[in-house]
Order: C-alpha cells, then sequence, then structure tokens
C-alpha cells in the first residue's frame, strides 16, 4: 500500500481533529467513518480509532513480572524456589499450563501482549541504542493497543512500570493510558550519574570474571550509580512498582471499571536480592556478589555459579513478597469481586542448564520460553483448575477483552482461548512458534526444533539447528538433531509455512511513513537486487 507523506502540522492537525471527534460522546455513525477516512486520508496510516463499546465493567488488573520461569511457582513444579503469596494466589486462580511468547524478548514481547497481534517474520530497524534486536522497535501507527481499546470503552487506564526499555525515548508503549507512571533506575537506564573517578566494582565481581564478560564493569558502575537513587525509596525497585501500583489503587479503585497494568523488571538481572532474601538460598554469602551472569557461552566455576542461581532465586522470593502486598491490597479493597487479576511473564532465564545462563537466540528452550499465566476471576470461577493446550501472548488480548464483554479489534490476530477453560474446545493450535533475533523455534507436545529462519541477514557466528524430544528428555539438555533428521525436516517445513504466513501482515508505519526494513535492504544489496 502506497502511504502519502505529510508534513509535521498536517499531521498534527489531523491528529487534533480526530481526537475532538472521539471526545465527542454523541457521535454519530458516519461521523466515525469520516473520521476514520480522514485518519487514513492524512496521517496515511491505517489506523482505525477504537469501537466504543459497553462491556460487563469488570476491572482488569495485569501483573508482568520480566524473566520470570515458570517452574518457580509450585503449580508448575517448582521444588525450590519460595513464592508463597503467587502460590497462594494460584489456588484461586485458573493455571494455564503451556503459555508460550511468539516474539522474543522484551520489547517484541510487549507488541503482542499489548496489541493481541503477531510479529513473527520480524522487520529490523536500527535502533537508537545498545540493543539490536529484529522486532525491537516501536508501536506501528497501525496498532490498536488493549488500553486504547478499553479507554474508548470508558475505562481508567494507568499502566506503572519499571521496565526502561518501554519508556526510552521515542518509545509509545504508554499509548491509552490516562495515566503512566515510570519507575527509574534499571539496568543500563540513564538515572544517575556515574562519579568519576568511577566506583570501584571489586566488591561485585572478581577480576577474572571481568576479563571474562567485556563491558560489565561500565554496566556495574551505572547500577550503582541507579541503585544509589532508588535505594532511598525501597529495598528493592519491585517494592517501588507495587508500592506506586498500591497508591494508585487506593486513590482510584473506585474509578470504575479501570485497567491497572504493571510491569515489573525483577527478577530479571542484574541479580542483587536485598540480604534478607538472599539468605535464604545462601546463608552467610561472602566475597563478590556476581549479579550479572554471562550472557556469552563461557566456563564459570560451579561456586560462582551457585551464587548466580542464588541471586535470582532471593530475586524472586523478593518479587513474590512485594506481590503479594500488592494482592492483600487487592482484597483489603474488595476488588476480587469486581476484577480480573492476571499474573504473567514476558520470558524465563537459563540457570545454568546445558551451562548457559540468561537467555538469548540460540536458546530457545523451555526454561526461557515457558512463562506462567495464572487468571482469577471474580467468584474464584474456576478456581485450581489446569487447563492444558498451548496459549501465546496475541492471544491474551482478545481473551481478557472477551471476559470483559468486549470484542476485539480488527486487527488482533490472537485467539480467544477461553473455550480451553469451559471444555468448548481442547486446543487452540498443536503447536507454537517463537522468534528471537534470527533463530526461530517450533514447539509441539513432543518436540522443540529451533534453527536460523533469515541466515542470510545474520552477521554471527552460524548456528547449528536443535531438536529437543520433549517426552524422554523434558529439561531439553541433549539435542538429538542428527539422530533425528527427518523430523528436524518436517518441523523446519511447518516453522517456515508459519513465517510465510506471517510475511504480509507483521509491517507497518512509523510517524505515518512506511516502515524501512533495512534487513531486507541489505539482503536485496548483498544478492545484487
Amino acid at each position: 500500500m502506497s502511504r502519502k507523506r505529510i508534513q509535521r502540522r498536517d499531521f498534527l492537525r489531523a491528529a487534533v481533529a480526530t481526537t475532538a471527534t472521539l471526545a465527542s460522546a454523541s457521535r454519530s455513525d458516519a461521523q466515525e467513518q469520516r473520521a476514520e477516512a480522514a485518519c487514513k486520508t492524512e496521517c496515511g496510516t491505517d489506523w482505525v480509532p477504537p469501537e466504543r463499546q459497553k462491556g460487563n465493567n469488570l476491572n482488569l488488573i495485569v501483573i508482568v513480572c520480566d524473566t520470570f520461569r515458570a517452574d518457580n511457582l509450585e503449580c508448575y513444579s517448582s521444588k525450590w524456589i519460595e513464592c508463597p503469596n503467587l502460590n497462594a494466589f494460584a489456588k484461586d486462580s485458573v493455571i494455564f499450563e503451556d503459555c508460550y511468547p511468539e516474539g522474543l524478548p522484551t520489547i517484541p514481547v510487549r507488541r503482542t501482549l499489548y496489541t493481541g497481534r503477531r510479529v513473527l517474520p520480524f522487520r529490523y530497524y536500527p535502533q537508537h541504542e545498545p540493543v539490536q534486536v529484529p522486532g525491537w522497535h516501536p508501536l506501528y501507527n497501525e496498532d490498536l493497543t488493549l488500553s486504547e481499546t478499553l479507554q474508548a470503552a470508558g475505562y481508567a487506564t494507568a499502566l506503572i512500570a519499571d521496565v526502561l526499555h518501554l519508556f526510552k525515548p521515542g518509545r509509545n508503549f504508554h499509548r491509552g493510558f490516562d495515566a503512566f507512571q515510570w519507575i527509574r533506575g534499571n539496568e543500563g537506564d540513564a538515572y544517575g550519574t556515574v562519579p568519576r573517578p568511577p566506583h570501584d566494582v571489586s566488591d561485585m565481581v572478581s577480576d577474572q570474571y571481568l576479563a571474562l564478560v567485556p563491558g560489565l564493569r561500565s554496566a556495574l558502575r551505572r547500577f550503582k550509580a541507579n541503585r544509589r537513587l532508588w535505594s532511598q525509596e525501597g529495598e528493592a525497585l519491585s517494592q517501588i512498582v507495587m508500592e506506586t501500583s498500591i497508591r494508585w489503587l487506593k486513590a482510584n479503585h473506585d474509578q470504575q471499571p479501570f485497567y491497572l497494568h504493571i510491569e515489573s523488571f525483577d527478577p530479571h538481572e542484574p541479580w542483587e536480592p536485598p540480604p534478607r532474601f538472599l539468605e535464604k538460598y545462601l546463608p552467610n554469602a561472602k566475597g563478590p556478589s556476581f549479579i550479572q551472569p554471562p550472557y556469552a557461552d563461557i566456563t564459570v566455576p560451579e561456586p560462582i555459579k551457585q551464587r548466580f542461581r542464588a541471586n535470582y532465586a532471593g530475586e524472586t522470593t523478593c518479587v513474590d513478597f512485594w506481590v503479594g502486598k500488592l494482592l492483600d491490597t487487592v482484597a483489603e479493597l474488595g476488588l476480587y469481586e469486581n476484577s480480573i487479576v492476571v499474573f504473567t511473564s514476558d520470558h524465563g532465564a537459563l540457570l545454568g542448564e546445558q551451562g548457559q545462563f540468561l537467555k538469548g537466540p540460540g536458546r530457545m528452550r523451555g526454561q526461557v520460553t515457558h512463562v506462567p499465566l495464572l487468571m482469577r476471576l471474580p467468584g474464584k470461577q474456576y478456581a485450581g483448575k489446569r487447563v492444558s493446550g498451548f496459549i501465546q501472548h496475541p492471544d491474551l488480548m482478545p481473551t481478557w477483552l472477551k471476559l470483559l464483554g468486549l470484542k476485539p479489534p480488527s486487527r488482533v490476530t490472537g485467539s480467544d482461548f477461553w473455550p480451553l477453560v469451559t471444555g468448548g474446545t481442547k486446543s487452540l493450535r498443536d503447536s507454537v512458534v517463537q522468534g528471537y533475533g534470527w533463530i526461530a523455534a517450533l514447539r509441539t507436545q513432543e518436540w522443540n526444533y529451533s534453527r536460523m529462519w533469515k541466515p542470510e541477514g545474520m552477521l554471527q557466528t552460524p548456528f547449528s539447528p536443535q531438536l529437543y524430544n520433549l517426552e524422554k528428555d523434558p529439561h531439553e539438555l541433549v539435542s538429538v538433531a542428527d539422530k533425528y533428521p527427518e523430523i528436524s525436516r518436517q518441523l523446519s517445513a511447518r516453522l517456515q509455512e508459519y513465517l510465510d504466513s506471517g510475511e504480509e501482515i507483521t509491517h507497518g508505519s512509523f510517524q505515518g511513513r512506511e516502515s524501512v526494513d533495512l534487513g531486507t535492504v541489505y539482503m536485496n544489496r548483498k544478492a545484487g537486487k
């Protein structure tokens, strides 16, 4: 589709006109159509204003904790991490056993979570930041978010987040929120000023480890500068996020219906749990804290591996403690009786499996891709019910809207999975696809297969396909790709079929102009086109 290029003043004039039209509660269908036509013509995009609807006025509270493995919780077979509050919440909730992201990591996940729309195959757009991952970019102009949909349905909408990638300059993930509060200081956030001379980091890492992880020294110095500021407000950023959310609930719980979306970056690394939580897993801890595990495949001594695992466990228990305080407030305000409350994550992390830590394109295994999904309904409907069947992040938005008595926008590609709960169907799909960078994976109940899906555009060490037999190797520790070439071929073909099916629907425009995928430009130049 060709898109008309417009001047900034024309774009603003069209936006103001559209906003004024949306503000009119009595506008007619003809006015609706004229507003949509004007937006398409003047803004040069396919964006359509959200439909004004009337639902059942249930509230929606969504809690997303980054890097939270499903098996941190008892309902997903946890054996060692303590999460008493979320374990109790699970007993009153519907437990979905097979939830997986489609696009990874942080930003691609939010694109699917906020829009109900698939993002594979990715496009690659260079960013003004260190993260250069396919699919990592703002929402398209055409995207219509859950918050915009609920806002048009009369909901008070609020976003409280400390995920710095959501609020970096140029991001637009706060669209449709009446109020948004950014909690500063996580990871590489430009929050605190690194002093001169800079901080010493010998209390956090050994010289030997620093030599193995390039760039770590500067990252830890940034972390210390940020911590010096946020630690004045609490023992952990998860505390500040949840306490900010508690204050919002107490001040606005009577502004119903409302949608409160909470994003906690913890237990994302760096893993530096408060001492009272670390003590549960590593009593009397001494020496460097080793708060940052490696992304690279490097060999580290066993004691350091144990410290990494203890740090993650302590961080997770800390998150559970402060989420518990939020859930206590939900109960105290009587909101469980008229609210849908959701807990989920974007992805997990490896904790030493196959000698690896964290996540990455070549680590599309269950420890990274299996995420918790707990949903508590008013009256504890279906409390404790375990629901099998593959679900992906694009499915969440249409399902939540259906439970709120509302229709999803036409751009949504996800499916309503509630029939899995009621018995209306046993399965939405027989496989799921996940992508991270230029590597993608296809998972069935029996196999998990991954390979590079766009090798021509990937300038890094080649990746050999991986295949795991989930029945014989549920923890995905030994690849059997060489042993089952025919299975690999079949799954590869199915993976390609999925990618091909999204080729025409996963692109869009930024600021009224058609986006240019420089990954494709690179490949065309390489091919002499």
